[in-house]
């Protein structure tokens, strides 16, 4: 009996000394926690820089997705801090970003309608689209340094980078150029940015290879709308359309071209045919020279569409 008092005693005695040593352990800093205790724990679950977690959910986190640290974070002990499942802080929420502004093209260097001939003639321009290229416009170059005249080619920029002395040519010899597009998109089924980097992407080309950047524009098959004009007038820039259309691209032949023409002609009429895109581009190459000739025999003079904007 006295040996059971004694066992009971020396528990009671080692029971306490184990309760003091662990309540000044967890008013030490560092020191074991409380869960530790009730767990049964050798090491406390730690952050980097002995940051311990304090009370969390089963998924880590506080019921709004937040991590929740106790000690030393840097801030006050129990602070509610952001990051992720790996508590790495992250920045905190600024909101949605901004809304990038749509670039502007630059200011053209080549100027509307530098010279005007006189009002009282019949004005009439040769316009040219898709080119340049080493074939049909190369050919119609040709044509039309024979015939002194000038006409007006709507250039679309990958056809630029390709044939860049083609282009110094054109405005070498006095014609207009104007800006189709860089890849002949369909502009009235692109937003704000779409259109823009179209123009700015031919511009580029362009200015690369003649060194300016041209005023005009014209819209690949003259498919606009209110964006387009909108960003079109104010880039400083003159949207061209045409009101004779050849439809050279879809095969007519010379001599329906040529009497196509012949009816159709009027007072500041703009001519549509092509320098590139087609096989069918030869019936142009071939109908021009009579062209030429027949405008000149009903009167009107030619010119290049910039006279006419």
């Amino acid at each position: 009996m006295k040996k059971v008092r004694q066992r009971r005693f020396l528990f009671l005695g080692v029971l306490s000394i184990v309760v003091i040593m662990s309540l000044s352990a967890c008013g030490a800093k560092g020191g074991l926690s409380l869960s530790t205790l009730l767990t049964g724990e050798k090491n406390p679950i730690v952050d980097n820089g002995n940051n311990e977690k304090g009370p969390e959910t089963g998924s880590g986190t506080t019921g709004d997705g937040d991590i929740v640290i106790i000690g030393n974070n840097g801030g006050k002990d129990g602070d509610i801090i952001h990051g992720d499942v790996d508590n790495k802080p992250v920045e905190p929420d600024k909101g949605k970003p901004e809304v990038p502004v749509i670039e502007k093209l630059d200011k053209p260097d080549q100027v509307i309608a530098a010279s005007k001939p006189d009002k009282g003639k019949k004005l009439i321009a040769l316009t040219f689209d898709d080119g340049p290229d080493k074939r049909y416009t190369t050919d119609i170059l040709d044509i039309l340094k024979e015939k002194g005249v000038k006409a007006t080619f709507f250039v679309v920029g990958q056809q630029v980078a390709k044939n860049p002395e083609v282009l110094q040519r054109i405005v070498d010899e006095g014609h207009a150029i104007g800006n189709h597009t860089n890849n002949h998109k369909d502009l009235s089924k692109l937003d704000e940015q779409g259109i823009i980097e179209q123009f700015k992407e031919a511009d580029n080309a362009i200015k690369e290879a003649i060194g300016i950047t041209p005023a005009m524009v014209r819209a690949p098959y003259g498919a606009v709308s209110d964006t387009v004009k909108a960003l079109v007038k104010e880039n400083h820039r003159e949207l061209i359309g045409w009101n004779i259309d050849t439809r050279d691209w879809a095969g007519t032949s010379s001599s329906d071209m040529i009497k196509m023409i012949k009816k159709e002609a009027k007072p500041n009429g703009m001519i549509l045919m092509h320098s590139f895109g087609s096989k069918h581009v030869k019936n142009t190459v071939h109908a021009l020279p009579a062209i030429i000739d027949l405008l000149e025999n009903m009167g009107y003079t030619l010119v290049t569409a910039d006279q006419l904007a």
